[in-house]
Parts: structure tokens; C-alpha cells; sequence
């Protein structure tokens, strides 16, 4: 039990960290992370299950490879979440980076 729930977290981690990469999101942090990887990761199984099942076990299968294919799955999903995010409320996610204020040299 707290293996799994351990692996879903790692897992929801790099596949959040990865999406944010992906789109070049806004810094979010580790628990948005998490959470975007966790949601991504049952989008992403609906998704591929349903639509591209032929992509379902991308790098075959064991313990290792799963670990793998759940890490790709949730990052599709995540992106997919990300994707619906931006639709939903426009310009508050993908691309809307702060720029650190220029600073004036001084003489």
C-alpha cells in the first residue's frame, strides 16, 4: 500500500514536471505537479486505452517497463490537462512566463 501510493507520487512528480516542460508553463511547484501527473495519469490511460490502444504498452511489459509506460501516459494525459486548462481560462497558464524586471546599470 505505501509503495503504490509512494510510485503514484514519483510517478505524478516527473510526469507533471515533464508536462510543465513540454508547454513551458508558468514555475507551478512540486504539489501542482503532482496533482497535474496524478489527473494526467488516468487521462492519459482513458485516453489511450480507449483511442490509441495499439500505444497502451509502448516499451512491452514488467516491472521497470510499466514503470515507464505509466510515466508516458501520465505525461499525455497531463499535457492533455494542461491543453483544456489554457481553453478553459485563456492566458492564464501555457506561455505566460513573469519576466524578471531589467536592472539599470549603474555608473
Amino acid at each position: 500500500m505505501f509503495w503504490s501510493i509512494l510510485v503514484w507520487v514519483l510517478t505524478g512528480a516527473v510526469a507533471g514536471y515533464i508536462a510543465s516542460l513540454i508547454l513551458k508553463t508558468e514555475r507551478q511547484g512540486c504539489f501542482i505537479n503532482i496533482g497535474l501527473g496524478i489527473v494526467g495519469a488516468f487521462v492519459g490511460t482513458f485516453v489511450i486505452r480507449y483511442i490509441f490502444p495499439a500505444l497502451f504498452n509502448l516499451f512491452g511489459e514488467g516491472p521497470i517497463v510499466g514503470i515507464i509506460n505509466q510515466i508516458v501516459h501520465a505525461t499525455f494525459g497531463a499535457v492533455i490537462v494542461l491543453i483544456l486548462y489554457e481553453l478553459i481560462m485563456p492566458g492564464k497558464q501555457l506561455g505566460v512566463r513573469k519576466d524578471k524586471p531589467k536592472r539599470r546599470r549603474r555608473r
